[in-house]
């Protein structure tokens, strides 16, 4: 697997882990979520000329990177990591650096990209479609977040991605049948 793009990080220890599984790859460290202007401008320079790629840590701060990296910088592409396989148990503690080289490897393969002619679905489609508000909902949500990369979503953050990355109902509808038929 070959990226072209810069890899925007929170922290050295991401780095080190990136460079571990990817020997030539370059990032950019926004060194916790309290991203300054400059690096913001770095981030932008880089999606100028080559690209970025967001990878950060699936926890609270991380998505807040993400969101301001997002809205700052546009056409960046997202790489997700499911939370569960970036937790060090020992520590207690989560982030890239704790992922296994297989995990990372995929993260990167499936890339999600935001685009600027958000969706026409509405809240009440999601309610329609019982991604919200029903028993199965979260379950039938996390099917649909992993299907799709992208990320793990709560009800709210959920209907915000699917706006963002242009999701159609049709789609929706497809992949809730493969659900229940998966189930």
């Amino acid at each position: 697997m070959d990226i072209k793009e810069i890899i925007v990080v929170e922290g050295k220890a991401d780095t080190c882990r990136l460079k571990e599984v990817f020997p030539g790859i370059n990032t950019i460290e926004t060194r916790g979520s309290a991203i300054d202007k400059k690096t913001l401008d770095l981030i932008a320079e880089a999606q100028r000329k080559c690209g970025v790629i967001i990878f950060t840590d699936p926890d609270y701060q991380g998505e807040k990177i993400r969101k301001i990296i997002n809205n700052y910088v546009d056409n960046c592409k997202n790489a997700y990591m499911k939370k569960e396989k970036a937790i060090d148990f020992q520590k207690h503690k989560v982030g890239i650096e704790h992922c296994n080289k297989e995990d990372i490897i995929e993260a990167l393969a499936c890339i999600t990209k935001i685009n600027r002619n958000e969706s026409n679905i509405q809240y009440q489609d999601l309610m329609e479609l019982k991604l919200i508000g029903n028993k199965d909902s979260q379950r039938l949500r996390e099917y649909i977040s992993d299907t799709l990369h992208l990320g793990y979503n709560n009800a709210k953050q959920f209907y915000k991605k699917i706006k963002k990355f242009n999701i159609t109902k049709g789609t929706l509808e497809e992949l809730i049948k493969e659900f229940n038929t998966v189930r």
